[in-house]
């Protein structure tokens, strides 16, 4: 992969993040396991379901990971735009552990710490 394709891919993931809690995925909450998939389905939910606060919880710091990890990506394309892959790679490193602790089933960050690291060798 070549600087202008992680270029791209870092703008993608950039979007991605700050549209993880808009767009969500499959998390449950509550003992019945009522499916609330985004922060917007959270605020949807009624005053009286028990586990509203649970949710919106999570997913307001899915929020604030989202927003955390884009900066994180756009330090990392501001670097690679200079030239200093090790910053970059930094950059991306430390927007994967962010998402880490997020339960969510997909990386965004993972694959571009792959492929950043193979630019540089």
């Amino acid at each position: 992969m070549d600087k202008s394709a992680m270029l791209k891919r870092l703008d993608e993931a950039i979007a991605e993040a700050r549209g993880w809690a808009t767009n969500g995925w499959t998390m449950t909450f509550g003992r019945n396991a009522v499916r609330i998939g985004s922060l917007p389905d959270a605020r949807a939910q009624s005053d009286r379901f028990v586990n509203r606060q649970e949710a919106l919880a999570y997913w307001r710091s899915v929020a604030e990971a989202g927003e955390e990890t884009a900066v994180q990506g756009e330090k990392a394309k501001a670097a690679l735009e200079r030239g200093d892959l090790r910053m970059a790679e930094g950059a991306v490193y430390f927007a994967m552990l962010v998402e880490k602790r997020l339960n969510k089933p997909n990386s965004t960050w993972e694959p571009l710490l792959t492929g950043l690291r193979a630019l540089a060798a």
